[in-house]
Formats: structure tokens, sequence, C-alpha cells
């Protein structure tokens, strides 16, 4: 027994295996539900024996002449194993064999189907905390409130790659910006920056200037690990900051430190884009 109990030692692996922590998370949170599904297949394992006992203790007596006995078929057909030992001879068990069976299936249905939807809820409200953070710490929308980030992460849409794998190369029409959720690019710039590379990782953004000053991708830019992105359409980022002109101001700080001030005059100018085409449509 103390040797059996040693193999328990395995469980300690859930320490470092988060989806371990959260099908624990899970299995805390909805103990009320599974309890009273496991008294509820208690009870219908009573009603199915004692059913089955009445049927058949007189004609296999060995097998379902008591309750306790007929426990062993009800609880073997009840979890859908049917292992095929123990089967009703007469009409009427074997009617009250079929029912036990349908029951059998919607009993296995509701525990795997409350363990499955909360675990998928779990998931997804890790997540959205995760890309709720990261999109708050970008500085491009740092001063924002909580309703216009979460308009923001209504608009981005997921993309995963696998290391190596290029996500746009130089000269490539720029058609979004690109926040990391998780991995990291290498960013090969162009021949006028002497062929430099930059390494990003997660919570940090790129090829959003290309986006506003509307150009061909200057750089290449590929996955060094498996990668998780949340993709802005560019369409998206300039109704946004045509909606939020602090979001413009901010591009503009950060484009200081990047291009220069050729770029600030560009992107003065896009503050203003959206009514220049009103007026032109007109």
């Amino acid at each position: 027994m103390l040797i059996i109990l040693r193999v328990l030692r395995v469980l300690k692996f859930a320490r470092y295996s988060s989806g371990m922590r959260s099908l624990l998370e899970v299995l805390e949170a909805e103990r009320r539900a599974l309890l009273a599904c496991l008294v509820i297949l208690g009870c219908a394992t009573l009603v199915s024996a004692t059913a089955m006992h009445i049927a058949e203790g007189h004609v296999q007596p060995d097998k379902f002449g008591t309750i306790p006995d007929a426990m062993w078929w009800a609880i073997v057909t009840l979890s859908t194993i049917g292992y095929g030992d123990v089967v009703p001879a007469t009409g009427i068990g074997r009617m009250i064999a079929s029912a036990t069976i349908i029951c059998g299936l919607i009993m296995i249905a509701l525990p795997v189907g409350i363990v499955a939807t909360a675990f998928s809820d779990v998931i997804h409200r890790r997540e959205f905390i995760v890309n709720w953070s990261m999109v708050a710490r970008v500085p491009l929308f740092s001063h924002l409130t909580a309703a216009d980030i979460a308009h923001i992460m209504q608009l981005l849409q997921a993309r995963q790659l696998d290391r190596g794998e290029v996500i746009f190369r130089r000269g490539d029409p720029a058609t979004a910006m690109y926040f990391i959720a998780e991995g990291d690019v290498e960013i090969e710039l162009g021949p006028e920056e002497s062929g430099r590379r930059i390494r990003l990782g997660a919570g940090h953004f790129f090829g959003e200037v290309a986006v506003l000053k509307r150009v061909e991708r200057s750089a290449t830019v590929k996955a060094v690990s498996r990668l998780r992105l949340l993709v802005l359409d560019a369409a998206d980022l300039r109704a946004l900051i045509s909606r939020e002109p602090g979001i413009a101001r901010k591009i503009r700080q950060i484009a200081e430190g990047r291009t220069g001030r050729n770029l600030n005059l560009e992107i003065a100018d896009l503050e203003g884009q959206d009514e220049v085409d009103e007026k032109e449509t007109v």
C-alpha cells in the first residue's frame, strides 16, 4: 500500500503544468455540480439495480438475486462500459437495460460537459487577461479607458506561427500592425540601416510605421520561436486614430525615436486625413 501511495507523487508534475493547474481549478470550482452528478448517478444505479432484481432475480439468482449483486450490472451499464458478463434474459429485463443504457449516456455527458465548458472558460479568461494586460501596456493605448481597450480587443485577430515562418518581407504592402502575445520575432532592417537586426519579445509591437505612411514594408520580420500574434488591420488602426487623436500623438512620440522628423510631419498630416477625404468626396 505504501509503494502504491508513493506513485501518487507523480501528481507533483501539476506544479509545472499550467494546463493541469487549470484543470484542478475547474474541478475545485465545479465541485458542487460534479457532486450533484455523482449523487444522481448513485440514485440511478440503485433504481436500476432494484428494477433488475425484481425483474430477473428469480431467473438469474446468482447475478440478480440481491440488489447489491444487481448494482454491479447497473454501474457497468450506466458507465457505458458493458462488460457483458451479466446480461438480462427476459423481455422486461431487456427493457430495463435499454432505459438504463440511455440514462447512462446522459449521466456520462453531464460531468464531461460541465468540466469541458468550465475548462474552456478558464482558458479563455486567462487569454483575455493576458491580451488585456498586453494591449494596456502598449504605449499607443496606455492613455485609453477600459471601454476603449475593450473595443480595440474586439478588432484584434489572433495568428499563430511556427519558428522560422516569415510574417512579412521587405517590399510587401503594409496591411496591418502586430502585437506579440507570445514568442519572439527578429526584424531585419534594410540596407539603409546596414542590415541591422532587432529582436522583440512578448508585449512589443511592430509594423505600424509602414501602415501609417502607406508605404511598402522596409524590413523583413520572421518568428524565431513559436509565436502568437494579435493583428490589427490597417483600416481599423486608421479608424482608431481618427476616433482617438491621442493615439496619433503617441505614434508621433514613438516615431521621433525611430525614424526622425520626416515621419512626424506625415503623421501630423494623418490626423486630419479623414477630414480631407470627406471634403474630396463632397
